[in-house]
């Protein structure tokens, strides 16, 4: 029984007692014996009612006082519970006011509680993410009215007070009143930065060992075409030098002196020939392996340029024109004379053979502002467009030097040289006129060892 019900019951039993007391005021002495009777009954029956009203009102408050407590219990534990939980929780409302936090989310973001409620979520997003924030947050209250919309899930680059940016993974679930209104949201927020470098970590890892296969594949078939092109390559100047060493053993005593010198000549080519492919198949080797050294020491260019000119010209055999000029500031210069060899060589080597026999080549050095400039022209059958980007490549050759021996690696290997020194190869080509190649060095002021990084 309720207050209201109790209330009726002793509204009802005045109204009885009223009623007796006007029928005693009517009647006689034995009336009012009988009267008396009739009233003790109706206030005995009171009591009694009053009673099971008392003892039901009792049980009431006993069990009101029962789910009091329970309410009160479930509530602390479910402030334990979401004060105990790992993940930043936070409560808004539908515009992203912050009305609870719990200890994780003062944490992430490195602030108070009381400095946390009553602000706005997204003062805490980075500045650049601040509009995509707040139109997913225009997009949740948009989608309230659908009913089954429960969760969504994004990721966002937090601004915590007085630390570093972090990557925080966001679950936002809708709050609704009775009639499924949307009235709050209630925010997780996990910090993901470290799973985040340990994932870019195993990307890179995963990537560098794809790149190390891929080098490793590459370096095997280089392998195998630096063999096949080798074997053949060599065979050419090996059976020269062998006929003609033959031929002397045998018909040296038959033959004029300058006959004699012919063929010394043919094995003194094809043994230069054979020293620059070795030459440049150990370089080759020495840059795919990381070990090719950039060691600048002191050069008299003017000299050196000049001595690798007679090298060529006695290989050569007067069948070009060869031309040099020099205009330089200082004949010093601090470059690496192995490389800078592998660079004048091969260039001047091929002018000597892509040209006709006849032609003019010619070759010049400046050097001016810390740099020195070199230059090799001919007027050979010249580089076709589509070949120009492919020329510094391993094995490539132009599509019109088929018939001209070679191993393409020639370029390959003057690039390798001018990119240690930190400088830089021009070309200039056209069919039937001849090319133009200038490579500019700059002079290097370290002495130690720098090794090639691969």
């Amino acid at each position: 029984m309720n207050l209201d019900g109790l209330a009726l019951q002793i509204e009802n039993m005045r109204k009885r007692v009223a009623f007796l007391q006007r029928q005693s005021e009517l009647q006689n002495t034995q009336g009012d014996i009988e009267l008396v009777t009739a009233v003790l009954k109706e206030v005995h029956l009171a009591l009694s009612e009053l009673q099971i009203a008392h003892n039901d009102l009792q049980q009431q408050n006993k069990e009101l006082s029962n789910a009091q407590e329970s309410l009160i219990a479930q509530g602390q534990r479910y402030q334990e519970l979401f004060e105990e939980v790992p993940d930043a929780y936070f409560v808004t409302d539908a515009k992203g006011l912050i009305q609870e936090v719990n200890l994780a989310a003062t944490t992430l973001l490195n602030i108070s509680k009381s400095f946390l409620l009553g602000k706005l979520l997204g003062i805490y997003v980075i500045e650049k993410e601040i509009i995509a924030f707040h139109l997913k947050l225009l997009h949740l209250r948009d989608h309230a009215k659908i009913p089954d919309w429960k969760m969504q899930e994004w990721e966002v680059n937090l601004r915590p007070h007085n630390k570093t940016p972090i990557i925080a993974a966001v679950k936002v679930v809708a709050i609704r009143n009775q009639q499924g209104k949307l009235v709050g949201l209630r925010w997780i927020l996990r910090d993901i930065s470290e799973n985040k470098r340990t994932q870019a970590k195993l990307q890179w890892a995963e990537q560098a060992m794809r790149q190390a296969l891929a080098k490793e594949r590459e370096f095997s078939e280089l392998k195998s075409r630096l063999l096949t092109i080798t074997s053949h390559e060599f065979r050419t100047p090996l059976a020269t030098i062998h006929s003609s060493a033959e031929l002397l053993e045998y018909y040296r005593h038959l033959w004029s002196d300058e006959r004699q010198q012919t063929h010394l000549r043919r094995i003194q080519t094809s043994v230069m020939h054979l020293t620059q492919l070795l030459n440049d198949v150990l370089m080759l080797s020495q840059d795919e392996t990381g070990k090719l050294e950039f060691n600048p020491t002191p050069l008299n260019l003017v000299e050196f340029c000049r001595d690798i000119l007679e090298e060529l010209e006695q290989s050569d055999r007067s069948q070009h024109a060869i031309v040099f000029s020099s205009e330089c500031q200082s004949t010093r210069a601090n470059l690496d004379a192995k490389l800078l060899r592998q660079i004048l060589t091969n260039l001047f080597s091929n002018c000597l053979k892509y040209s006709p026999i006849g032609s003019t080549v010619k070759f010049s050095v400046i050097t001016a502002n810390e740099q020195a400039i070199f230059q090799t022209q001919d007027s050979g059958i010249g580089i076709p467009p589509n070949d120009i980007d492919y020329i510094f490549e391993p094995f490539h050759r132009a599509s019109n030097a088929a018939n001209i021996p070679g191993m393409g690696l020639g370029m390959s290997i003057v690039k390798q040289a001018v990119d240690l020194h930190g400088g830089e190869i021009r070309v200039e080509s056209a069919i039937g006129v001849g090319t133009t190649f200038t490579v500019t060095l700059p002079f290097s002021r370290k002495f130690n060892t720098y090794s090639n990084p691969k």
